[in-house]
């Protein structure tokens, strides 16, 4: 019967020690570092009031994130879209004379995104990079 009392009185003190070096070595984990920012660019997107979109040509830099920034002087409230990214940027609802800011990350590179004016294509967008990960083959 002693054994079994000295046996339970060790995994006690294991148990404790364990705990305190656990909370001890968690606290000298190193601190995270802050996410890195990504580059940012500006893109300034006109809907005309004769319903065109200026430019009509744009290009971005892969990997970059776009804030973008929709003018309406078109007579009615317009919705526009960039095919290929319609999971990450929609301005669903831009009033007329008014101003719509939203943002995206441009990480899928290619020449032809179109951008829909209420369904039909009107401008382009280019997302400019390799589509390969660096240190891929």
């Amino acid at each position: 019967m002693k054994s079994y009392v000295a046996l339970l009185g060790v995994a006690v003190v294991v148990s404790v020690v364990a705990l305190l070096l656990g909370r001890r070595m968690n606290g000298m984990q190193p601190a995270e570092s802050p996410p890195s920012a990504r580059p940012t660019i500006e893109l300034d997107i006109t809907i005309t009031p004769d319903y065109h979109v200026t430019p009509a040509v744009a290009a971005v830099p892969k990997d970059h994130l776009v804030r973008l920034t929709v003018t309406n002087r078109y007579r009615l409230p317009v919705s526009l879209t960039l095919m290929g990214y319609q999971d990450r940027f929609a301005a669903a609802y831009v009033p007329r004379d008014s101003i719509w800011r939203g943002e995206f990350l441009a990480d899928r590179p290619g020449e032809d995104f179109a951008w829909m004016l209420e369904g039909t294509p009107v401008a382009k967008l280019r997302v400019v990079g390799s589509h390969l990960v660096e240190g891929h083959r």
